[in-house]
């Protein structure tokens, strides 16, 4: 039996779940979990959504009717029976929920593409070479299309997956999209999927103190050996701006769309003794291994880290000391 099917017949004997992923949602993260909630609703599986991390505003529209429930607020529901599903989470330690509810749970499941991913669950299907989480659990559906030759993937379910694989392709302009991708997002269509909705919401609905925030950030850019750009936020500008910390990925790719530019690097200061640096490559340098070395991880082309008790300009010349090592 394949990782496809265990998991699947596991999900069809279970009756308690849990749907979680990792912290700082983005579109993968949200479409692909939401995704597999519905789906489990579907199947009249009691399934609880719990997340403790806010989402970003461009991607609300999704959970406009779900309610995601803290920590706190699903152990005092006192469930001792629930089995654990993390979607796109490719570690252990960035599942964004309490410690003490994976640790009880069933039986942990792990759906992910992340290639930094250790197979930290007791069921895994992770598949690095995939565009998205989202389209794992696409295939994973399709799976279950074909054993019960019905269609499962209603529009609810389109929508979310195709958020997720519009926004981890960058908008299928990644090099992380293949043939099928396309083939995804083209039944995703036929399904039903909003898809228009999907990017007015996503890429054409910012605040107008974004673009405030964004001209500021601009301001910052640094160009090294013309091959890194670095943009740096810092908690002033948030504030000056009225923009929230998770509202600010959409920056990122300001960093390595530039001329010659082969990384892009976006620092972001969360607190005065956390930064968040966010990594992107075009071409040959595999970002991951950066972040590797700062205890962070991801993608080839796209990667994050944390780096605790330095100042902004001490964690700037750590991250390009280490990238210059492969320019």
């Amino acid at each position: 039996m394949n990782k496809m099917d265990k998991i699947i017949n596991y999900i069809n004997e279970g009756n308690y779940f849990i749907v979680t992923s990792h912290v700082n949602p983005d579109g993968d993260n949200i479409g692909s979990t939401l995704a597999m909630y519905y789906y489990l609703r579907s199947l009249d599986k009691d399934v609880y959504y719990v997340l403790d991390d806010d989402t970003p505003i461009n991607l609300k529209f999704l959970l406009k009717d779900i309610e995601i429930l803290s920590s706190e607020e699903f152990i005092n529901l006192n469930i001792e029976q629930y089995n654990l599903i993390a979607l796109d989470c490719g570690d252990l330690n960035r599942i964004c929920i309490d410690k003490s509810i994976i640790e009880n749970s069933k039986k942990l499941i792990c759906i992910d593409h992340h290639a930094s991913n250790d197979n930290y669950g007791d069921l895994n299907y992770v598949m690095p070479e995939e565009s998205s989480t989202c389209e794992l659990v696409y295939n994973l559906l399709k799976k279950i299309n074909g054993d019960k030759n019905t269609q499962v993937i209603d529009q609810k379910i389109a929508t979310a997956l195709y958020t997720g694989v519009v926004t981890d392709t960058g908008k299928f302009s990644y090099s992380n999209t293949h043939p099928s991708t396309f083939e995804m997002a083209k039944e995703l269509l036929i399904l039903g999927a909003e898809t228009n909705k999907v990017i007015c919401e996503v890429y054409g609905n910012n605040p107008y103190n974004y673009y405030k925030l964004l001209g500021e950030a601009l301001n910052t850019l640094d160009i090294i050996n013309n091959k890194i750009a670095v943009i740096t936020l810092t908690q002033d500008m948030l504030n000056r701006n009225n923009v929230s910390f998770k509202d600010t990925d959409g920056i990122t790719p300001y960093c390595r769309d530039i001329e010659n530019v082969e990384v892009g690097i976006l620092v972001k200061e969360k607190s005065s003794n956390e930064i968040k640096i966010s990594l992107r490559s075009k071409n040959y340098v595999d970002v991951s291994k950066v972040a590797k070395v700062f205890n962070g991880g991801g993608h080839v082309r796209a990667a994050g880290l944390t780096i605790f008790n330095e100042t902004i300009e001490n964690a700037i010349k750590m991250v390009v000391a280490e990238t210059l090592k492969y320019i």
